[in-house]
C-alpha cells in the first residue's frame, strides 16, 4: 500500500505550524501521521473474477472466514489483494409475512450478513434477506460492490461430500508382536492399504475408523450375535467379542467422519487375513542329556540348550529365544497326598510339575521333572512376530543326577540343648532325607553309637508301611528298634531286607543311600557288629562324637559330610546335697543299718535328673582296727568312717563332697 500524496501535503503544513504551535500541534502531527489512507494495488476494476463451484462457507461463519473464502474461490489475480478490503454483494430473496404467511421474493443483491429492506406493495411490506452462512446450499449470483457490472456464479456448499471407494477380496497379512499378541495398529495400516482404493479428500489410515463384523461365542451355546467392533475387539451389551485374526470373506467397515468441511462417509467391504508367517518346526536330538537342577528355570534351558536340534529346526536365532517360547512338558506320574506313594497315574505336566489340591488336601501332585533315563519330553513353539507356532514334538531324554556338598557345621551344645539349624547343610540347599551317625566316646568313656533318621519316619502312615513290610519279612518292626535299640549287626540285616528295599523303592526312597550309610558305619574306628545302635541325637548324652550326614534324594548323587559334636556336661548350676543330715555326726549300729548315707544330684535345683553318675566311697576303720573300703555299701559296725561322694560321667559335674561320721555300739 502507498501513502497518497494528500498525506504528505499534510504532514508538511503540519511540521511547519509546529514551530509556531509548539508541543500541541507536535502530538497531533504524530497523530496524522500514524494514519494510514490507503490505495489498492490493483484497482477494483483491474480484479479479475470468475465463477466457482462447491465453494465451502460453513454455517455461522464470521465475516473474516466467509471474505477469505469467496476471495480464495473467485479472485483469478489474488496478488497484492487483500481479501479483507473487498466488498462483496450477492443476490438472493428475502422474505416477509403477508396475512399471517410467510412468502419470499424481491431478489436483489446485498452485502454478505443479513439486513432488512422495506417496500410499498399494495401494503407496506418490510423484507428479510439472509446472510450467505445462511442461505441454504446452491448457486448464487455474486459481485464486488464496486464493480456492479461483474456478475459471477458462485455454488455455495456448507460441507464437501467425501467418498471412499475399497478394492473387494483382497487379502491382508495378520501382523504378530513378539510375544506373538496381534499388533492391532499395524493390521489396520495393512488393511487401509490394501482395501481402500482411494478417497476424496486424500485420507491416511490415521483419518479413519476401521471396524470388523465380529461374532461373539459360547462353548456351549454357540453363536451368541454379531457386532461392529474395533479390531481388538470389546464389550458390548453384555457380550464380549474377540479381536479380528485368521479367516477368509471378513467385513470391514472403513468410516470417515463428518467435520467442518466434509460430510462424513462410511463404506463396507471384504477381507481374507492371512498369515503369512515362516512356519517353525522344532528338531529334537537323539540320545540326548542334561542334569538335573532344583530350579526348573534352569532346567529348561538345558533343554533348549542340550535337546533342541538347533541346526535341524526351522526357528529363529537361538540368541533372540527363551524358554518362554516354548511349552516344554514331560510324561509325569502323580504321587498321592504328602507321602510320596507312587500312583501309577501318568499326564503331560510343566518341567516344574503341578498339584491337584481339593480344600486343604493335597491328594495328587506331579513332582517336578527328576532324574531317570528315557524320560519322555515333549515341546512346542508358541511363534514369533515372524514365525508361526509349531505342533508338539516327542522325545526322550536322560536326566543325570546332580552333586551335592553336604558339610557338617561342627559344634558344641550343653547336654539337652537343641543343636543349631545349620548344624548340616547343603549345597544346594534343596530338599533331601538326612541320616545322621553319631559316633564316639561319652562321658562315662563308653562307645556310643547313633543314627538320626529323616523327619518322615516320625509320620506314623509312613511308619505302618515299614512296620508292616517288615512284619511279613519276619523281622522286628523299625518301631520297636527304635525302642529298643538294634545293634550294627542288626542294622546290617534290616537294610538288606528285600521287602523292606522293594516298599522303599516305591515311597522314591534311595534304597542306595542304605549302603553308603553301612559304608560309613564301617569306616568309623572301633565300631564292632556288636555295638548297640540308638536312634535319634546323642544331646542327652554327654560325649565327644564324629557326625557323619548322609543325604538321600534320588535326583542326586548321595552326598556324606562329616564333622564333630562335642555334647557337653553342665558345670554351673549343677551340685551334690546329702539326703540326710547325721545328727553330730553319730550313728548307733542299729541307725546305721537304715540311714539313707546317699546324696541327690541337683541342676539348677532340679532334682529330677539322672542320677546314674552319682558314685559313693565308703572308708575308714572298724572299732577293731579294720580297713574298711566299699564303693557301694555303707558300714554298719562301730567305728569311724568318711563317705565321699563324686560325680563320674553323666551330662552334669557337681563338686565332691565328703563327711565323717561315727558309728557306736
Amino acid at each position: 500500500m502507498k501513502h497518497t500524496n494528500f498525506r504528505r501535503g499534510l504532514a508538511g503544513l503540519l511540521a511547519a505550524l509546529t514551530l509556531v504551535q509548539g508541543c500541541a500541534l507536535t502530538a497531533l502531527a504524530a497523530e496524522v501521521e500514524t494514519t494510514q489512507v490507503t490505495e489498492q494495488a490493483v484497482a477494483p476494476s483491474d480484479i479479475q473474477l470468475q465463477s466457482a463451484e462447491n465453494v465451502v462457507i460453513p454455517a455461522g461463519a464470521n465475516e473474516a472466514t466467509v471474505k477469505q473464502a469467496l476471495f480464495d474461490a473467485l479472485v483469478v489475480n489474488p496478488e497484492g489483494i487483500d481479501p479483507q478490503s473487498l466488498e462483496w454483494e450477492y443476490e438472493r430473496e428475502g422474505w416477509t409475512k403477508k396475512v399471517g404467511v410467510t412468502v419470499w421474493g424481491n431478489e436483489m443483491f446485498g452485502p454478505l450478513h443479513s439486513f432488512t429492506e422495506d417496500y410499498k406493495e399494495v401494503f407496506n411490506y418490510t423484507y428479510t434477506y439472509p446472510a450467505l452462512t445462511e442461505a441454504a446450499n446452491g448457486d448464487y449470483q455474486v459481485r464486488l460492490a464496486n464493480d456492479p457490472e461483474t456478475v459471477v456464479t458462485l455454488t455455495k456448499a456448507a460441507k464437501l461430500s467425501s467418498s471412499i471407494t475399497l478394492n473387494q477380496g483382497c487379502s491382508v497379512a495378520l501382523p504378530y508382536n513378539k510375544d506373538t499378541s496381534v499388533n492391532y495398529d499395524a493390521l489396520r495400516e495393512n488393511i487401509f492399504a490394501a482395501a481402500v482404493a482411494s478417497t476424496t479428500p486424500e485420507l491416511t489410515v490415521d483419518d479413519v475408523n476401521i471396524e470388523y463384523y465380529a461374532e461373539a461365542k459360547s462353548g456351549s451355546l454357540g453363536s451368541l450375535g454379531k457386532a461392529w467392533m474395533p479390531l481388538e475387539g470389546g464389550k458390548n451389551a453384555g457380550l464380549t467379542y474377540p479381536g479380528m485374526t485368521v479367516g477368509e470373506n471378513q467385513k470391514i467397515r472403513i468410516s470417515y467422519a463428518e467435520n467442518n468441511s466434509y460430510y462424513g462417509v462410511s463404506k463396507e467391504t471384504t477381507v481374507n487375513v492371512i498369515d503369512n508367517r515362516i512356519q517353525s518346526n522344532v528338531v529334537l536330538k537323539e540320545g540326548a542329556s542334561f542334569t538335573y537342577n532344583m530350579d526348573a528355570d534352569v532346567m529348561e534351558q538345558a533343554i533348549l540348550d542340550n535337546v533342541i536340534d538347533w541346526d535341524a529346526s526351522t526357528l529363529p536365532d537361538k540368541g533372540t529365544l527363551t524358554a518362554d517360547n516354548f511349552v516344554i512338558e514331560y510324561y509325569a506320574e502323580a504321587v498321592l497326598f504328602d507321602g510320596g506313594i507312587d500312583s501309577g497315574i501318568n499326564e503331560w505336566v510343566p518341567i516344574e510339575g503341578k498339584s491337584y489340591d481339593t480344600g486343604n488336601i493335597n491328594w495328587a501332585t506331579y513332582p517336578q521333572m527328576g532324574a531317570g533315563e528315557n524320560q519322555q519330553i515333549r515341546i512346542s513353539f508358541k511363534g514369533s512376530a515372524d514365525y508361526k507356532p509349531c505342533g508338539e514334538v516327542e522325545g526322550t531324554v536322560t536326566v543325570n543326577k546332580a552333586k551335592v556338598s553336604v558339610k557338617v557345621n561342627s559344634t558344641n551344645v550343653y547336654t539337652d540343648e537343641d543343636l543349631p539349624a545349620d548344624f548340616i547343610t547343603t549345597d544346594p540347599a534343596d530338599e533331601f532325607d538326612i541320616y545322621t551317625i553319631y559316633a564316639g566316646v561319652t562321658s562315662n568313656v563308653t562307645t556310643a553309637l547313633y543314627l538320626d533318621l529323616p523327619e518322615r519316619y516320625a509320620d506314623s502312615a509312613f511308619l505302618d508301611l515299614i512296620d508292616g513290610a517288615l512284619e511279613l519279612a519276619g523281622q522286628k518292626t523299625l518301631t520297636q528298634m527304635m525302642q529298643e535299640g538294634v545293634t550294627v549287626g542288626e542294622l546290617r540285616e534290616l537294610f538288606s531286607t528285600q521287602a523292606l528295599l522293594d516298599l522303599l523303592d516305591t515311597l522314591n526312597i534311595d534304597t542306595g543311600t542304605f549302603g553308603k550309610i553301612l559304608e560309613t558305619i564301617n569306616n568309623l574306628p572301633g565300631i564292632a557288629d556288636s555295638v548297640r545302635v540308638a536312634f535319634g541325637e546323642p544331646t542327652n548324652r554327654a560325649g565327644l562324637y564324629t557326625v557323619a550326614a548322609v543325604t538321600d534324594n534320588q535326583n542326586y548323587e548321595t552326598g556324606v559330610g562329616i564333622g564333630f559334636l562335642l555334647v557337653k556336661m553342665h558345670l554351673s548350676g549343677s551340685q551334690l546335697t546329702w539326703n540326710k543330715e547325721i545328727p553330730n555326726g553319730k550313728l548307733t549300729a542299729e541307725q546305721a543299718k537304715t540311714f539313707d548315707f546317699k546324696a541327690t544330684l541337683s541342676y539348677n535345683g532340679d532334682v529330677t535328673v539322672d542320677q546314674s553318675s552319682v558314685h559313693y566311697l565308703y572308708s575308714g576303720f572298724t572299732s577293731k582296727w579294720r580297713v574298711y573300703s566299699s564303693t557301694t555299701t555303707p558300714p554298719t559296725e562301730p567305728g569311724s568312717y568318711v563317705v565321699t561322694v563324686c560325680i563320674l560321667g553323666g551330662n552334669y559335674m557337681a563338686a565332691p563332697i565328703t563327711r565323717s561320721f561315727t558309728i557306736t555300739k
